[in-house]
């Protein structure tokens, strides 16, 4: 079995190396790239320049020299010094992608390992903006009692004319209030028996 280092074995190791961006997706450095796979900075930008079909722009991107000076104070982009002003990063796809160019010793073994590492960070990015989601639907129901029983009357498949006579609520406030929680996406649908807003509601 080939030598992998050491503190790059498990996937915690890789996923303290995996960042991210505003309006980025999840990269890794080219340098640090460099180092898991057991080879040098060069031969990484050398790939890439020699394969474009393999790493499109989605793949493979350098950083805006302002976003590099977002990246951590000791973090390594280039050649484990912070002189390149626009490193070269690789997404989910594009550092996966690099094992099948650069065949070193050790690739393919740590290409599953960043894969699960990518994996386990975007699941748990998944599993938050779901628990977001559920805590502003809970706060939005919250909110209003009529928001909660249109909710309720939707889910029991009830029509708008239904939930007027069995509330006291009027048939234009019940209208009102579910077309602002079909715009608030709480409801992905408005009652069957009313129309969608002609101006771009639904």
């Amino acid at each position: 079995m080939a030598s992998i280092p050491q503190t790059l074995f498990d996937i915690a190791g890789i996923r303290a190396r995996i960042f991210t961006l505003p309006e980025r997706p999840p990269f890794m450095l080219a340098a640090d790239l460099a180092e898991v796979y057991g080879t040098e900075y060069r031969r990484i930008t050398e790939a890439v320049k020699r394969n474009p079909v393999r790493f499109p722009e989605d793949f493979a991107f350098a950083l805006e020299r302002a976003e590099a000076e977002m990246l951590p104070q000791n973090t390594a982009t280039s050649q484990g010094k912070r002189t390149d002003l626009q490193p070269l990063v690789f997404s989910h796809a594009g550092a996966y992608a690099l094992s099948a160019v650069l065949k070193t010793p050790v690739a393919a073994e740590v290409s599953v390992i960043i894969h699960r590492a990518f994996a386990a960070m975007e699941q748990q990015a998944l599993a938050e903006a779901k628990s977001m989601v559920r805590k502003l639907r809970v706060d939005v129901l919250r909110k209003k009692p009529i928001y909660a029983y249109i909710e309720m009357c939707m889910q029991r498949g009830m029509s708008l004319t239904q939930m007027w006579r069995a509330s006291n609520y009027s048939k234009w406030r019940l209208e009102e209030a579910a077309r602002e929680l079909r715009a608030m996406r709480v409801i992905d649908r408005l009652p069957d028996d009313m129309q969608e807003d002609l101006f771009g509601d639904g």
